[in-house]
């Protein structure tokens, strides 16, 4: 999300009018069974200590995406490390797109990239190893990229056998290997089946900015295809695909990564400096049906990935005893009305509706509110929707104070509850309002939760630091309160090509630079200590008490 809203709604209005390794030590692990001495008998192993303070199971881990880190190897050849089939690569190696001052495009080329397709084995040992310089974590929460796996199209392939005889040989062994080398360091993976970026076959974004009635004609309209089921069937075949061949490395499963924020509003309503998605329709050319429609595909979906899932995932690939666990990554912020005021209690009642609970509602509940004008609890609830979401991934970057808004052309026409101001209120200085978050969710939908993304930018390092210590004593107390949260992954594990920025926004706790070598920052350095103690210590919490000091 990375401080999205804010500047996407100003432009709406301005438009409108290894978990093992993380354990003390090796010693510390479960032994394996023995002969006893007497009589040959074998002892069940016994469980680790638990260390720190948090519980037993939580994985302490780090976030990447697919497209954000591949590219940039190196040394390999450019054409092997770059997925060149996916809407993002066209959409920052288009002229006409990056050249586009509305759309707010870096203009970094791929190679700018800090190309863990190359680099993956030495990032995996500074994500989990126990050195001085390295992580620590148990987890490492990654996406699959569907275009590296599947370049060409899908259409009217089914079984397993006919869609790996098409698929990327080079893309689906690339995978294989990633959980191999996480295994070897007892990382447990989290993989996001689509974070964003989609095949070019499915999606072409160039096309749908120049003309989204032709592209939609031309059958690469993605999620903004009024036939919704072209998209979904083919996501859903895809996540089954995925199932069976990695079934056996993988248990925990996200289908899609903050959809509404960064797809829907980012991608057909408003393009910002902050966030931009394909097909980049913004402003006087926004598709408010193409958005709809768009938001209404990516509910489907996420219950037919589910589905798929759960179908084909016939492997328990970590021993817990259970196959697959699959759920929704979202972002969510700390709203709240500004004044005691009715007027701003309403403003913050509509916030929370229209940027979290119309959305997650139909995701947890099945209640698909297709028009955006139904209300909490007024949708109708669809049979095949429901009942279809084993966690929540909570993604958290900011807070919002929400007061009426002052804009004096009602946005009506969009939402009827768009109501807040869209101009203010978005507060970027608040880690600790994640504890509120965790507890909102964790009451209103009543799943087990995973912290899957917090961070800021990492140009004041002591304030980066002081983010990773607030946000994660604030999951502490989120789960001394009763909420049921399992893991907390730092976002992100290096500098990465954010989005429209190219390398120009760095949130990693590991520095890039130019030669793509590594450099640990001081909230890796924080962070490490807290993942290695499953604690956060007093004198560690202490030291950054005087950073975002408001309530």
């Amino acid at each position: 999300m990375k401080r999205a809203w804010a500047f996407l709604f100003a432009s709406v209005a301005a438009a409108c009018v290894s978990q093992a390794a993380v354990d003390a030590s090796d010693a510390a692990l479960a032994t394996p069974a023995r002969d006893a001495a007497d009589a040959g008998a074998k002892q069940a192993p016994a469980d680790p200590p638990v260390v720190g303070t948090f519980p037993r199971d939580f994985l302490f881990g780090t976030a990447i995406a697919g497209f954000q880190v591949d590219m940039g190897c190196p040394t390999i050849p450019a054409a092997q490390c770059e997925d060149r089939a996916s809407d993002w690569y066209q959409f920052i190696t288009t002229p006409r797109i990056v050249d586009n001052p509305i759309l707010f495009m870096s203009k970094d080329p791929p190679s700018k990239g800090p190309g863990f397709f190359e680099t993956y084995e030495q990032d995996l040992d500074r994500a989990a190893g126990r050195g001085e310089s390295e992580l620590g974590g148990g987890a490492l929460r990654l996406s699959i990229e569907w275009s590296r796996i599947f370049p060409r199209p899908t259409w009217g392939v089914s079984s397993h056998a006919s869609l790996r005889a098409i698929a990327s040989r080079e893309g689906v062994d690339f995978y294989h290997r990633v959980f191999s080398a996480m295994k070897a360091r007892g990382l447990k993976p989290f993989v996001t089946v689509n974070h964003y970026s989609l095949p070019l076959w499915i999606h072409d974004g160039n096309l749908c900015n120049q003309s989204l009635a032709q592209c939609i004609a031309e059958g690469k309209g993605g999620w903004a295809d009024p036939d919704r089921a072209r998209i979904v069937n083919e996501i859903a075949k895809y996540a089954a695909f995925l199932a069976q061949e990695y079934g056996g490395e993988v248990d925990r499963w996200a289908s899609l990564n903050e959809p509404f924020s960064a797809v829907v509003v980012a991608g057909y309503l408003a393009a910002t400096p902050i966030r931009t998605n394909p097909p980049g329709l913004s402003g006087p050319w926004m598709s408010i049906s193409g958005a709809k429609t768009a938001a209404s595909a990516m509910v489907e979906a996420h219950a037919r990935i589910y589905d798929a899932l759960h179908a084909f995932d016939t492997k328990d690939a970590d021993g817990d005893g259970k196959k697959a666990e699959v759920g929704m990554v979202y972002v969510f912020a700390d709203v709240n009305p500004k004044t005691p005021s009715a007027d701003d209690r309403k403003a913050a009642d509509d916030a929370r509706y229209f940027l979290q609970d119309m959305f997650m509602d139909g995701v947890v509940f099945g209640r698909l509110d297709e028009g955006w004008d139904r209300g909490p609890g007024k949708a109708p609830v669809r049979a095949d929707l429901a009942n279809r979401c084993d966690f929540i991934g909570v993604n958290y970057y900011f807070g919002l104070d929400a007061t009426n808004s002052p804009v004096p052309i009602p946005l009506s026409f969009v939402s009827p509850f768009l109501t807040f101001d869209l101009l203010g209120g978005f507060d970027e200085e608040r880690p600790q309002g994640l504890h509120r978050v965790l507890m909102d969710v964790a009451k209103r939908y009543g799943k087990p939760l995973y912290v899957t993304e917090t961070g800021t930018t990492q140009d004041d390092e002591a304030r980066g630091a002081a983010w990773v210590v607030r946000t994660l004593a604030a999951t502490k107390r989120a789960i001394d309160d009763g909420a049921d949260v399992r893991g907390y992954f730092a976002w992100s594990l290096m500098d990465n090509y954010e989005w429209n920025h190219g390398m120009n926004m760095r949130f990693g706790l590991y520095a890039v630079d130019a030669q793509k070598q590594r450099a640990l920052r001081d909230a890796g350095v924080v962070y490490a200590k807290m993942s290695k103690a499953r604690d956060v210590p007093p004198e560690i919490e202490a030291a950054y008490a005087s950073f975002f000091a408001k309530p």
